[in-house]
């Protein structure tokens, strides 16, 4: 239990908010925060038991793996599907097998790591919103970045770094003073398809493959946030053509993504894919149930072993 309030220390919590020190990220604690502190008690009982019951019998181990610079929390993907994958976590990153480089900032230095393991998300180290537009756009061809100034009709402005939220749909062409430096502007993807909600995917990626894909569905009114009304579990190929697996893929490499999550969105107007955020320290959809989620993790941790286990796996 004491090992567990480890991934609290340095949490400010305040009447109205919650502080995250090594993300520097502000939480309000409204209803949405509340739920998802229900979602990670369930989750982390789920473990303590599973744990527990693990000590009248031999666990299979599938090898160690370290986090370097910070430790997740059981809110993450990685601290659930490795745990489900039989890989056991240690503190020194010179003695583990695996070496995952678990940094939540949205531009990362990451050359200055030199562990003889292999390592796991090395080499990304730039999730802006502005990356992602680039990359996304040398690999499918088209693009989702617009000029604000050039562009007419709707657009979508956000900030450039990661997990923010703070998109809000604006009216182009705008003047160059009316351009907010540190925003990205966006072609708005209009994902309304039941005229109801706003739809997108989340997919969970590993090493070349596409473990699990969410659909969730949102408030029109709150598209950029994240209270979703429903999700739905699905295979790749429910959503996806080959071809456009094919692209996810190819662009998952070049961004230098091992693990994590992507967003993506499909416009109903132009029947185009959009990739619209990369996140290398990726959480769960927490308003599944709890045995949802632990299928889906398990999913994701049958993924992870996979690939950390491969000849071909792309680590260094």
């Amino acid at each position: 239990m004491l090992k567990f309030f480890k991934y609290f220390q340095g949490i400010k919590i305040r009447p109205t908010y919650v502080y995250f020190p090594h993300t520097e990220t502000t939480i309000p604690i409204d209803k949405s925060f509340l739920k998802d502190v229900g979602a990670v008690s369930k989750i982390v009982t789920y473990f303590a038991a599973r744990r527990l019951k693990n000590i009248f019998r031999s666990p299979q181990r599938n090898g160690s793996l370290a986090f370097v610079p910070h430790n997740p929390g059981p809110w993450y993907n990685i601290w659930q599907a490795s745990r489900l994958a039989g890989l056991q976590t240690i503190t020194d990153p010179k003695k583990a097998d695996y070496v995952f480089i678990f940094d939540d900032a949205t531009v990362s230095e990451t050359e200055h790591y030199n562990f003889q393991s292999p390592m796991i998300n090395a080499e990304i180290n730039d999730i802006s919103k502005e990356h992602v537009s680039e990359v996304f756009s040398a690999v499918f061809g088209y693009d989702l970045h617009i000029d604000p100034t050039t562009y007419v009709g709707q657009a979508v402005q956000k900030s450039n770094d990661n997990g923010l939220h703070d998109g809000q749909v604006i009216d182009c062409p705008i003047t160059s003073e009316e351009v907010i430096p540190g925003q990205v502007y966006q072609k708005l993807v209009d994902s309304t398809f039941s005229g109801k909600t706003s739809e997108d995917w989340r997919i969970t990626y590993a090493f070349g493959e596409i473990a699990v894909v969410y659909h969730k569905h949102k408030p029109l009114d709150d598209r950029f946030g994240t209270d979703y009304l429903s999700v739905d579990i699905l295979a790749p190929d429910d959503v996806f053509s080959s071809k456009e697996i094919a692209a996810i893929k190819e662009f998952c490499q070049k961004m230098r993504l091992d693990f994590g999550a992507v967003d993506i969105m499909r416009d109903k107007h132009d029947g185009k894919i959009y990739i619209v955020d990369v996140n290398k320290t990726c959480m769960p959809v927490m308003c599944l149930s709890l045995k949802d989620q632990i299928v889906c993790q398990r999913k994701v941790g049958e993924a992870l072993l996979k690939g950390l286990k491969s000849p071909t796996a792309q680590l260094l």
